[in-house]
Protein backbone atom coordinates (compact mmCIF):
# COMPACT_ATOMS: atom_id res chain seq x y z
CA UNK A 1 0.00 0.00 0.00
CA UNK A 2 1.92 3.31 -1.11
CA UNK A 3 2.29 6.25 1.32
CA UNK A 4 -0.91 7.65 1.48
CA UNK A 5 -0.95 11.81 0.85
CA UNK A 6 -3.63 13.72 2.45
CA UNK A 7 -5.22 17.00 1.33
CA UNK A 8 -3.68 20.37 3.00
CA UNK A 9 -7.23 20.92 4.06
CA UNK A 10 -7.99 17.53 6.14
CA UNK A 11 -11.81 16.88 6.26
CA UNK A 12 -13.37 16.48 9.50
CA UNK A 13 -13.56 12.91 9.46
CA UNK A 14 -9.97 12.46 8.96
CA UNK A 15 -9.86 14.62 11.61
CA UNK A 16 -11.37 12.82 14.16
CA UNK A 17 -9.79 9.28 13.45
CA UNK A 18 -6.04 10.86 13.42
CA UNK A 19 -7.73 12.15 16.75
CA UNK A 20 -8.23 8.81 18.06
CA UNK A 21 -5.85 6.91 16.40
CA UNK A 22 -2.74 8.91 18.08
CA UNK A 23 -4.31 8.06 21.90
CA UNK A 24 -2.90 4.51 22.10
CA UNK A 25 -1.03 3.19 19.04
CA UNK A 26 -1.22 0.04 20.87
CA UNK A 27 -4.78 -0.11 21.84
CA UNK A 28 -7.24 -2.16 19.96
CA UNK A 29 -9.50 0.17 18.31
CA UNK A 30 -6.77 2.87 17.42
CA UNK A 31 -5.10 -0.04 15.26
CA UNK A 32 -8.45 -0.31 13.58
CA UNK A 33 -7.89 3.44 12.76
CA UNK A 34 -5.07 3.46 11.82
CA UNK A 35 -5.63 1.20 9.28
CA UNK A 36 -8.83 2.84 8.34
CA UNK A 37 -7.24 5.79 7.83
CA UNK A 38 -4.33 4.26 5.41
CA UNK A 39 -7.02 2.64 3.75
CA UNK A 40 -9.38 6.03 2.74
CA UNK A 41 -6.08 7.76 2.24
CA UNK A 42 -4.46 5.42 -0.46
CA UNK A 43 -5.26 5.32 -4.18
CA UNK A 44 -3.91 1.73 -4.64
CA UNK A 45 -5.54 -0.39 -6.52
CA UNK A 46 -5.64 -3.86 -4.31
CA UNK A 47 -6.46 -1.73 -1.24
CA UNK A 48 -9.71 -2.71 -0.67
CA UNK A 49 -7.96 -6.58 -0.69
CA UNK A 50 -5.28 -5.41 1.19
CA UNK A 51 -7.01 -3.76 3.98
CA UNK A 52 -10.20 -6.14 4.13
CA UNK A 53 -6.91 -9.02 4.95
CA UNK A 54 -5.68 -6.86 7.64
CA UNK A 55 -8.57 -6.67 9.73
CA UNK A 56 -9.64 -10.14 9.67
CA UNK A 57 -5.96 -11.00 10.70
CA UNK A 58 -6.11 -8.50 13.44
CA UNK A 59 -8.68 -10.66 15.52
CA UNK A 60 -6.36 -13.67 15.76
CA UNK A 61 -3.23 -11.38 16.08
CA UNK A 62 -4.19 -8.75 18.37
CA UNK A 63 -7.61 -8.89 19.41
CA UNK A 64 -7.98 -12.67 20.52
CA UNK A 65 -4.12 -12.59 22.39
CA UNK A 66 -4.35 -9.23 24.04
CA UNK A 67 -8.37 -8.09 24.27
CA UNK A 68 -10.25 -10.83 24.16
CA UNK A 69 -11.11 -11.16 27.99
CA UNK A 70 -10.66 -7.91 28.78
CA UNK A 71 -12.06 -6.18 32.25
CA UNK A 72 -13.04 -10.01 32.63
CA UNK A 73 -15.04 -10.77 30.01
CA UNK A 74 -14.72 -12.85 26.74
CA UNK A 75 -16.69 -11.30 23.90
CA UNK A 76 -14.77 -13.26 21.26
CA UNK A 77 -15.74 -12.08 17.50
CA UNK A 78 -18.51 -10.48 19.24
CA UNK A 79 -16.41 -8.27 20.76
CA UNK A 80 -13.86 -7.85 17.73
CA UNK A 81 -16.91 -6.80 14.97
CA UNK A 82 -18.57 -4.30 17.75
CA UNK A 83 -15.69 -2.63 17.73
CA UNK A 84 -14.61 -3.12 14.19
CA UNK A 85 -17.93 -1.44 12.99
CA UNK A 86 -18.95 0.77 15.57
CA UNK A 87 -15.33 2.45 14.60
CA UNK A 88 -16.40 2.19 10.69
CA UNK A 89 -19.33 3.58 11.70
CA UNK A 90 -18.75 6.43 13.98
CA UNK A 91 -17.20 8.83 10.76
CA UNK A 92 -19.81 8.49 8.76
CA UNK A 93 -22.28 11.34 9.50
CA UNK A 94 -19.17 13.49 8.75
CA UNK A 95 -18.48 12.40 5.27
CA UNK A 96 -20.27 14.52 2.40
CA UNK A 97 -23.12 12.49 1.35
CA UNK A 98 -21.60 12.95 -2.53
CA UNK A 99 -17.64 11.82 -1.70
CA UNK A 100 -17.00 8.57 -2.80
CA UNK A 101 -14.83 8.69 0.78
CA UNK A 102 -18.17 6.95 1.76
CA UNK A 103 -18.41 4.62 -1.12
CA UNK A 104 -14.97 3.06 0.22
CA UNK A 105 -16.50 2.32 2.93
CA UNK A 106 -18.94 0.11 1.51
CA UNK A 107 -16.41 -1.52 -1.04
CA UNK A 108 -14.12 -2.73 2.19
CA UNK A 109 -17.74 -4.43 3.91
CA UNK A 110 -18.10 -5.74 0.86
CA UNK A 111 -14.65 -7.11 0.32
CA UNK A 112 -14.73 -8.57 3.86
CA UNK A 113 -17.58 -10.26 2.83
CA UNK A 114 -15.76 -12.60 0.16
CA UNK A 115 -13.51 -13.36 2.72
CA UNK A 116 -13.45 -17.37 3.58
CA UNK A 117 -15.43 -17.51 6.52
CA UNK A 118 -14.96 -18.38 10.60
CA UNK A 119 -17.57 -20.14 11.91
CA UNK A 120 -18.63 -18.98 15.64
CA UNK A 121 -21.69 -18.15 17.56
CA UNK A 122 -22.52 -14.90 18.28
CA UNK A 123 -25.59 -12.93 20.02
CA UNK A 124 -28.26 -11.28 17.85
CA UNK A 125 -29.02 -8.40 20.56
CA UNK A 126 -32.16 -7.57 17.98
CA UNK A 127 -33.88 -11.31 18.30
CA UNK A 128 -32.59 -12.05 21.54
CA UNK A 129 -30.57 -15.09 20.97
CA UNK A 130 -27.35 -16.97 19.81
CA UNK A 131 -26.83 -17.17 16.21
CA UNK A 132 -24.60 -19.68 14.10
CA UNK A 133 -22.86 -17.13 12.22
CA UNK A 134 -20.08 -16.91 9.47
CA UNK A 135 -17.74 -14.29 9.86
CA UNK A 136 -17.65 -11.83 7.62
CA UNK A 137 -19.96 -13.32 5.62
CA UNK A 138 -23.17 -13.78 7.60
CA UNK A 139 -23.66 -12.60 11.39
CA UNK A 140 -25.78 -9.98 12.99
CA UNK A 141 -23.70 -7.28 14.37
CA UNK A 142 -23.02 -5.21 11.30
CA UNK A 143 -26.85 -5.07 10.91
CA UNK A 144 -27.17 -4.23 13.99
CA UNK A 145 -24.25 -1.59 14.58
CA UNK A 146 -26.14 -0.09 11.53
CA UNK A 147 -29.34 0.34 13.48
CA UNK A 148 -27.44 1.77 16.18
CA UNK A 149 -26.28 4.62 13.71
CA UNK A 150 -29.67 5.02 11.92
CA UNK A 151 -31.34 5.54 15.03
CA UNK A 152 -30.43 8.76 15.71
CA UNK A 153 -32.90 11.27 16.26
CA UNK A 154 -34.06 13.89 13.54
CA UNK A 155 -32.91 17.36 13.46
CA UNK A 156 -35.33 19.80 14.39
CA UNK A 157 -35.90 23.78 14.63
CA UNK A 158 -38.11 24.40 17.89
CA UNK A 159 -36.83 26.97 19.67
CA UNK A 160 -34.06 27.98 17.05
CA UNK A 161 -32.90 31.38 17.05
CA UNK A 162 -32.03 31.87 13.39
CA UNK A 163 -30.50 35.40 13.90
CA UNK A 164 -27.84 33.57 16.73
CA UNK A 165 -24.85 32.49 14.20
CA UNK A 166 -24.46 30.06 16.96
CA UNK A 167 -27.43 28.25 17.42
CA UNK A 168 -27.58 28.12 13.22
CA UNK A 169 -24.08 26.99 13.34
CA UNK A 170 -25.76 24.14 15.23
CA UNK A 171 -28.48 23.68 13.45
CA UNK A 172 -26.80 23.04 10.34
CA UNK A 173 -24.13 20.67 11.61
CA UNK A 174 -26.53 18.26 12.91
CA UNK A 175 -28.63 18.64 9.83
CA UNK A 176 -25.69 17.97 7.60
CA UNK A 177 -24.48 14.60 9.39
CA UNK A 178 -28.68 13.41 9.24
CA UNK A 179 -28.04 13.79 5.31
CA UNK A 180 -24.62 12.42 5.30
CA UNK A 181 -25.50 9.60 7.09
CA UNK A 182 -28.38 8.72 5.46
CA UNK A 183 -26.86 8.68 2.10
CA UNK A 184 -24.28 6.40 3.71
CA UNK A 185 -27.02 4.39 4.93
CA UNK A 186 -28.65 4.35 1.18
CA UNK A 187 -25.61 2.69 -0.10
CA UNK A 188 -25.67 0.22 2.17
CA UNK A 189 -28.91 -0.69 1.63
CA UNK A 190 -28.01 -0.51 -2.12
CA UNK A 191 -25.38 -2.90 -1.69
CA UNK A 192 -27.01 -5.75 0.16
CA UNK A 193 -24.94 -4.94 3.65
CA UNK A 194 -27.74 -5.65 6.05
CA UNK A 195 -30.03 -8.97 4.07
CA UNK A 196 -31.51 -10.83 6.44
CA UNK A 197 -32.31 -8.20 9.11
CA UNK A 198 -36.00 -8.44 9.05
CA UNK A 199 -36.34 -4.78 9.86
CA UNK A 200 -34.04 -3.36 7.21
CA UNK A 201 -36.65 -1.51 5.48
CA UNK A 202 -37.90 0.08 8.53
CA UNK A 203 -35.99 3.25 9.35
CA UNK A 204 -35.38 4.10 5.59
CA UNK A 205 -39.44 4.23 5.26
CA UNK A 206 -39.30 6.32 8.41
CA UNK A 207 -37.25 8.67 7.16
CA UNK A 208 -38.41 8.99 3.90
CA UNK A 209 -42.19 9.62 5.34
CA UNK A 210 -40.34 12.10 7.57
CA UNK A 211 -39.41 14.57 4.87
CA UNK A 212 -41.94 13.48 2.46
CA UNK A 213 -45.17 12.35 3.91
CA UNK A 214 -46.99 15.90 5.35
CA UNK A 215 -48.74 13.99 8.11
CA UNK A 216 -46.22 11.48 9.09
CA UNK A 217 -44.77 12.03 12.32
CA UNK A 218 -46.28 16.04 12.65
CA UNK A 219 -44.17 16.84 15.87
CA UNK A 220 -41.50 17.14 13.85
CA UNK A 221 -41.20 20.16 11.48
CA UNK A 222 -40.63 19.58 7.99
CA UNK A 223 -36.97 20.89 7.26
CA UNK A 224 -35.25 20.86 4.15
CA UNK A 225 -32.75 18.17 5.40
CA UNK A 226 -35.55 15.90 5.62
CA UNK A 227 -36.68 15.81 2.15
CA UNK A 228 -32.36 15.73 1.55
CA UNK A 229 -32.07 12.42 2.88
CA UNK A 230 -35.34 10.89 1.58
CA UNK A 231 -34.22 11.50 -1.81
CA UNK A 232 -30.72 10.16 -0.79
CA UNK A 233 -32.58 6.58 -0.62
CA UNK A 234 -34.73 7.03 -3.64
CA UNK A 235 -31.97 7.72 -5.48
CA UNK A 236 -29.23 5.44 -4.03
CA UNK A 237 -31.22 2.76 -2.78
CA UNK A 238 -34.24 3.08 -5.03
CA UNK A 239 -33.85 0.10 -7.24
CA UNK A 240 -33.67 -2.26 -3.62
CA UNK A 241 -36.13 -0.72 -2.21
CA UNK A 242 -38.50 -0.46 -5.25
CA UNK A 243 -37.94 -4.67 -6.02
CA UNK A 244 -38.18 -5.70 -2.12
CA UNK A 245 -40.77 -3.27 -0.77
CA UNK A 246 -42.90 -2.43 -3.73
CA UNK A 247 -42.92 -5.14 -6.13
CA UNK A 248 -43.00 -7.70 -3.85
CA UNK A 249 -45.51 -7.68 -0.68
CA UNK A 250 -43.15 -7.86 2.45
CA UNK A 251 -44.01 -10.35 5.10
CA UNK A 252 -45.79 -9.34 8.34
CA UNK A 253 -42.62 -9.94 10.61
CA UNK A 254 -40.44 -6.99 7.76
CA UNK A 255 -42.60 -4.14 8.39
CA UNK A 256 -43.06 -4.23 12.06
CA UNK A 257 -42.09 -0.50 12.36
CA UNK A 258 -43.40 0.99 9.85
CA UNK A 259 -46.43 -0.34 8.48
CA UNK A 260 -47.00 1.99 5.47
CA UNK A 261 -45.74 -1.03 3.21
CA UNK A 262 -48.74 -3.62 4.41
CA UNK A 263 -51.61 -5.17 2.27
CA UNK A 264 -49.91 -4.82 -0.58
CA UNK A 265 -50.05 -0.63 -0.20
CA UNK A 266 -46.39 -0.82 -1.57
CA UNK A 267 -47.40 0.86 -5.78
CA UNK A 268 -49.19 3.72 -4.14
CA UNK A 269 -46.73 4.60 -1.58
CA UNK A 270 -43.97 4.53 -4.09
CA UNK A 271 -46.17 6.95 -6.29
CA UNK A 272 -47.24 9.06 -3.80
CA UNK A 273 -43.61 9.85 -3.04
CA UNK A 274 -42.46 10.06 -6.60
CA UNK A 275 -45.39 13.01 -6.78
CA UNK A 276 -44.54 14.97 -3.65
CA UNK A 277 -40.73 15.03 -5.74
CA UNK A 278 -42.10 16.68 -8.21
CA UNK A 279 -44.50 19.11 -6.21
CA UNK A 280 -41.38 20.36 -4.44
CA UNK A 281 -39.58 20.89 -7.28
CA UNK A 282 -41.99 22.51 -8.53
CA UNK A 283 -43.01 25.17 -6.18
CA UNK A 284 -38.84 25.48 -6.01
CA UNK A 285 -39.47 26.94 -9.32
CA UNK A 286 -42.57 28.29 -8.90
CA UNK A 287 -42.12 29.78 -5.79
CA UNK A 288 -45.63 27.80 -4.26
CA UNK A 289 -46.24 26.39 -0.91
CA UNK A 290 -43.45 23.58 0.09
CA UNK A 291 -44.72 22.75 2.91
CA UNK A 292 -41.01 22.80 4.99
CA UNK A 293 -38.72 25.21 5.97
CA UNK A 294 -36.10 25.32 2.64
CA UNK A 295 -33.03 27.84 3.20
CA UNK A 296 -31.92 29.58 0.41
CA UNK A 297 -28.56 28.25 0.46
CA UNK A 298 -29.87 25.00 -0.04
CA UNK A 299 -32.64 25.57 -2.58
CA UNK A 300 -30.41 24.01 -5.59
CA UNK A 301 -29.22 21.71 -4.07
CA UNK A 302 -32.75 19.79 -2.90
CA UNK A 303 -34.17 20.72 -6.13
CA UNK A 304 -31.52 18.90 -7.84
CA UNK A 305 -31.91 15.95 -4.95
CA UNK A 306 -35.96 15.56 -5.75
CA UNK A 307 -35.38 16.19 -9.22
CA UNK A 308 -32.98 12.65 -9.61
CA UNK A 309 -34.92 10.87 -7.17
CA UNK A 310 -38.08 11.10 -9.04
CA UNK A 311 -36.31 10.62 -12.47
CA UNK A 312 -34.98 7.25 -10.46
CA UNK A 313 -38.28 6.03 -9.19
CA UNK A 314 -39.99 6.70 -12.74
CA UNK A 315 -37.55 4.88 -14.43
CA UNK A 316 -38.03 2.18 -11.99
CA UNK A 317 -42.14 2.34 -12.27
CA UNK A 318 -43.17 4.11 -14.98
CA UNK A 319 -46.35 2.56 -15.58
CA UNK A 320 -46.99 3.70 -12.17
CA UNK A 321 -46.22 7.30 -13.18
CA UNK A 322 -48.31 7.37 -16.38
CA UNK A 323 -51.06 9.58 -16.86
CA UNK A 324 -54.32 7.93 -15.02
CA UNK A 325 -52.54 6.12 -12.85
CA UNK A 326 -53.20 6.22 -8.42
CA UNK A 327 -50.47 3.33 -7.79
CA UNK A 328 -53.56 1.02 -6.16
CA UNK A 329 -52.54 -2.23 -6.03
CA UNK A 330 -55.04 -4.39 -8.45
Amino acid sequence: MSSPKPDAEEPEWLKLLQEHADFDDQHITCIIETILIQYLLSSDADATTTTAGKYDALYGEVYEPKFNGYAGTKKGWSGYLSLFYGTLFRIVDLIPYDDPTQDKIVQLVVELKKLPPHACKIWNKAEFEWVDSLVWAREPILAWELLKQEEMYPPHDEGLDWSDPSEVSDYEEGATAWVNYHAFAARCVAAGLNEGFKHRFDNPAMVIALGLDPDYRPAYKKLDCHVMAAAQYLTIAAEVIDAECVRKQLPPNRHHDWTGWADGKGPSVWKRWGDRLKEIADAIDGGGELGFRLQDKNKEVVKDMVTRARQTMVALEPELFAEGKTGTAE
